[in-house]
């Protein structure tokens, strides 16, 4: 075993500000080499482990490999490397403490001053594998040298992705300072803790059952963007991403800030606007939709929409499923909006709100709100809660009453019971055709969501005969059936699963009302 090249074989100094030793470990290899070339240009001795100092000295760089540094070959096919006391205490040893600088001159090593690793990518290899493959795809000695790093950022570099040269690279010429040594720092344990959420939460997916919760859920998130204030002005918020994928929506023009509000409810909007296939138009006020349609063309389902409780639709979001018009945008300009989303902005929509200097215009589609895990998270004080959507396919609609719905009335309880599954419980929706006519949610009684859903329709000079009503539970009495028929509502869409359905049932049949059970609710709370 050969004595470890240290300090004492060194043949010159760096330039000023540049480190003595670099050490390089890396997966992903992208940039490396050029990297590496500046640092040895300004007299950084490179050091690097098997496949990377081999990839450096195909790139005619001079380079010591690791095993030449500590005097000891890797060893159990690569999995023993990097974890030697020559390296971690060259990246570990204290600058400012005589005594650790001088247990490195002892054994001929020189600090090292900068560490570049890339993990083995196991988020996008690890998850496809076996379990022996898995395992393999699992770094150990990567996840150290990172730690130990960021643990001694003071004299130390670290980097964690190979995006990160250019900003170090611009750092060393000018003069590095302490706050970017603690960014860098902070990056990496953000990094290496999200590698571990990774890894575990991948073992516990395939240690238990697929559609029971995971016993262990880790959840990183990093910071996309501050917001101005929360859902108050005294309120501080801020937009965050799962860690590693940070991104936001895709603003095409935004005159103001995207709010915490505005976020919210461009979610909903958009979410709900993608379940429809023909045009649509849906809007969203305060996490409701207060207008929603379907229509030949995309003017039309906004115009439709709009006017379903224009009253409410004053300062909304409005989302469309196809790409934004001209003759739609005119429509939109002269009306207060706060956000607008499509999947696409022709030339003439942006010519028509380009003098809207307050209207966000957002680029977002239901593909953009998808979400790469299955279980929906939502903390409550010091807990959580888990759900996800049910694998099995919903169950077909019955048929309860005498009269089965017409085929009119059947195409137009799908449309509302899409809208009601939007709206928050208690939740019941009135529509004709394929346009919202009125909306009562946020209920402690489903009769009070009946009438208010009535009220909505009467201010906005909606005739309710003819129309069809869905609700997002069972109805627990009668009285809510009664209500509506009697302003005119000829079929319902609900749940059932009341003790009372029996009841429920033969008022609808007293009254030639169409009932249908859906046999699943949709609350929203």
């Amino acid at each position: 075993m050969s004595a470890p090249l240290g300090a004492t074989s060194r043949t010159r100094l760096p330039a000023p500000g540049w480190p003595r030793t670099a050490l390089l470990s890396l997966s992903d290899k992208a940039g490396a080499a050029d990297f590496a070339r500046t640092l040895a240009t300004h007299g950084t001795r490179l050091l690097a482990s098997g496949g990377t100092a081999a990839h450096l000295a195909a790139a005619g760089l001079a380079v010591t490999a690791v095993e030449e540094w500590t005097g000891f070959p890797e060893m159990l096919g690569g999995r023993v490397k990097t974890l030697h006391p020559h390296v971690h205490a060259s990246i570990l040893a204290r600058r400012s403490s005589p005594e650790d600088m001088a247990a490195l001159a002892e054994r001929g090593l020189e600090p090292i001053e900068l560490v570049a690793v890339t993990l083995y990518p196991f988020e996008t290899r690890g998850v496809e594998l076996d379990d022996a493959g898995m395992i393999e795809e699992i770094d150990i000695g990567g996840v150290a040298l990172l730690r130990a790093a960021a643990k001694n950022h003071d004299g130390v570099i670290v980097l964690h992705d190979s995006a990160q040269y250019a900003e170090v690279r611009a750092a060393l010429e000018r003069g590095v300072t302490p706050e970017e040594r603690r960014r860098w720092a902070l990056a990496t344990f953000a990094r290496t803790a999200r590698y571990d959420a990774a890894i575990a939460s991948e073992l516990a997916r395939r240690s238990g059952d697929p559609g029971e919760p995971p016993a262990f859920h880790a959840l990183l998130l990093e910071r996309v963007r501050t917001l101005r204030y929360g859902e108050n002005p005294h309120q501080g918020a801020a937009l965050y991403a799962r860690a590693g994928s940070p991104t936001a929506p895709s603003t095409w023009r935004e005159g103001r800030e995207l709010s915490y509000n505005n976020l919210l409810d461009l979610e909903a909007a958009v979410a709900l606007v993608w379940r429809f296939r023909r045009p649509a138009c849906v809007i969203v006020k305060h996490n409701q939709p207060c207008g929603a349609a379907c229509a030949a063309s995309l003017v039309d389902a906004y115009s439709l929409a709009n006017a379903a409780d224009a009253l409410s639709a004053f300062g909304g979001i409005v989302a469309f499923n196809r790409a934004l018009d001209g003759e739609t945008a005119r429509q939109l300009a002269g009306r207060f909006v706060e956000c607008v989303a499509f999947p696409e902005l022709t030339p003439e929509a942006d010519e028509a709100l380009r003098g809207r200097k307050n209207l966000r215009l957002v680029q977002l589609t239901a593909a953009d709100l998808a979400s790469p895990d299955p279980w929906r998270v939502r903390l409550v004080g010091p807990w959580a809660l888990l759900q996800r959507e049910a694998q099995a396919q919903a169950p077909p609609w019955r048929v309860v009453t005498k009269r089965p719905p017409t085929d009119a009335e059947s195409e137009t309880l799908a449309f509302a019971w899409e809208v009601c599954g939007a709206a928050r419980s208690n939740a019941v929706v009135l529509a004709r055709g394929q346009e919202m006519v009125g909306l009562g949610s946020g209920q402690a009684s489903r009769v009070d969501a009946v009438d208010v859903a009535l009220m909505k329709a009467n201010r906005a000079s909606h005739t309710t005969h003819g129309a069809v009503l869905a609700s997002d539970g069972f109805f627990p009495f009668a009285d809510s059936i009664t209500h509506a028929a009697e302003a005119g509502v000829t079929a319902i869409v609900q749940p059932g699963g009341s003790v009372r359905d029996p009841e429920v049932i033969a008022e609808a049949d007293r009254l030639g009302v169409a009932m249908v059970f859906t046999d699943r609710r949709t609350f929203r709370h």
